[in-house]
């Protein structure tokens, strides 16, 4: 065997390797969320996630380990159910990003809420 050969194939083997790890790592984070009306749009449809906005009506029961409430986008609302631990800012106004299924009641069951976090930075200037 020519030397080329001889180290040419493990070189390859090895970047197709790093290659594949890669692709695999920047899976997860490729993926998008839907907005309520697009959710509502396509119908329920197996796992998504849908992003929304925390209305009003939250209501905590089993010692705040099951909660319902209404998440809202631009045109159209869907009501949430999830049963876990809730993130420490859940709470009316923020938006959230619930990951499950939509149900044939019309009901979005959550396996997963993500809270995504207000700015904390104001755009007023500094002032000394």
């Amino acid at each position: 065997m020519t030397l080329a050969i001889r180290w040419g194939i493990p070189v390859a083997v090895i970047a197709a390797c790093v290659g594949y790890l890669i692709y695999s790592a920047s899976g997860g984070s490729s993926e998008y969320y839907l907005t309520v009306s697009e959710l509502r749009s396509h119908g329920p449809n197996g796992d998504v996630r849908v992003a929304g906005v925390v209305q009003d009506d939250v209501l905590k029961t089993d010692g705040g380990l099951h909660v319902t409430f209404t998440e809202k986008d631009g045109t159209a609302t869907m009501p949430v159910e999830y049963s876990g631990a809730l993130p420490d800012i859940f709470q009316p106004g923020i938006t959230v990003v619930a990951e499950g299924r939509l149900g044939g009641d019309g009901v979005f069951h959550a396996r997963a809420l993500l809270a995504k976090c207000p700015s904390r930075f104001s755009t007023q200037p500094y002032t000394s």
